[in-house]
């Protein structure tokens, strides 16, 4: 992956042979599996001192559901991107290790969801399953670029057993795959999305509108590593994104489509053994939303 967005099982009720115990017993489990469904809460607050982002991350929560709440009291963009990292290793070598775009990404580097961009004084938030283990949490919004932020970095342990729980409900859905998307539902304004990575490879999801005159052709012109320095024809300051997740894994999250109109769906996430970013390897998806 290239950097450039739970409750614990529950024990089983004891059997009792009277029917009236039993019923009641049943209410109990009723409501047990109400709870088991419900995600627990990951409050994460970014903000700015000087020109270095800051994320104040809880130092750990439950493995299983989470709803990942990322409120910005500063003024500049922030995201929370998790990362899970295998055990024996650390947020500086992860660092280390996705600090060349394109080179090859360790195996002990997971791409684990999160948030995509909160404006200032906005909010972003994504609903996921966190498997137990060590996380890092990344803070480095493209939008920032050119103003001299720097990152921001934070970790937070996952603890328990892994935990099942239904994930809230969508109004849309966008599967990503080597090399494209599928989509069904989008429309404008805030779209709350089940975005599944039904691929091997990690992605995200970017929605750029389109400019005045763009089409399909030319934004792929754009992207094509032959391409002679031309700027995509697309709207960057009203993109909206979601973070990055590996092959297999889904999560609820927000994608804002300020305008009606035509979009490209991008992703800038390289493979992992390395080169282009999936982009310049035709991952771009045309939709029309109203």
């Amino acid at each position: 992956m290239r950097i450039t967005r739970n409750v614990p099982a529950l024990g089983t009720l004891a059997l009792v042979a009277v029917s009236l115990v039993l019923s009641a017993c049943g209410e109990d489990d009723d409501a047990e599996q109400a709870a088991a469904a419900t995600p627990n809460k990951l409050a994460i607050t970014a903000s700015e001192a000087g020109k270095q982002s800051h994320l104040s991350v809880p130092g750990s929560v439950p493995a299983g559901p989470v709803t990942v709440e990322l409120t910005n009291t500063g003024k500049a963009f922030h995201e929370a991107q998790f990362i899970r990292l295998d055990p024996g290793h650390t947020a500086d070598e992860a660092l280390r290790a996705i600090a060349t775009e394109g080179a090859p990404s360790p195996a002990w580097i997971h791409a684990a969801g999160g948030t995509g961009p909160a404006p200032p004084g906005g909010s972003s938030s994504a609903t996921q399953r966190l498997r137990p283990g060590n996380y890092m949490v990344y803070d480095a919004p493209f939008m920032n670029e050119g103003q001299g932020v720097k990152f921001g970095v934070a970790t937070v342990k996952v603890d328990g057993q892994a935990a099942g729980g239904a994930l809230p409900k969508a109004t849309a859905k966008v599967e990503a795959y080597e090399y494209g998307f599928r989509v069904s539902g989008l429309r404008t304004g805030n779209n709350t999305i089940e975005y599944s990575n039904i691929g091997e490879e990690p992605h995200h999801l970017i929605a750029a509108p389109y400019k005045s005159g763009a089409t399909l052709a030319a934004v792929r012109r754009a992207f094509t590593r032959e391409r002679s320095g031309a700027e995509p024809p697309l709207d960057f300051e009203h993109t909206s994104y979601t973070a990055r997740i590996d092959g297999g894994t889904k999560q609820i999250t927000e994608l804002d489509l300020e305008k009606p109109g035509k979009y490209a769906l991008l992703c800038f996430v390289s493979d992992r053994e390395g080169g282009p970013p999936h982009v310049a390897q035709g991952m771009i998806t045309e939709i029309t939303v109203r």
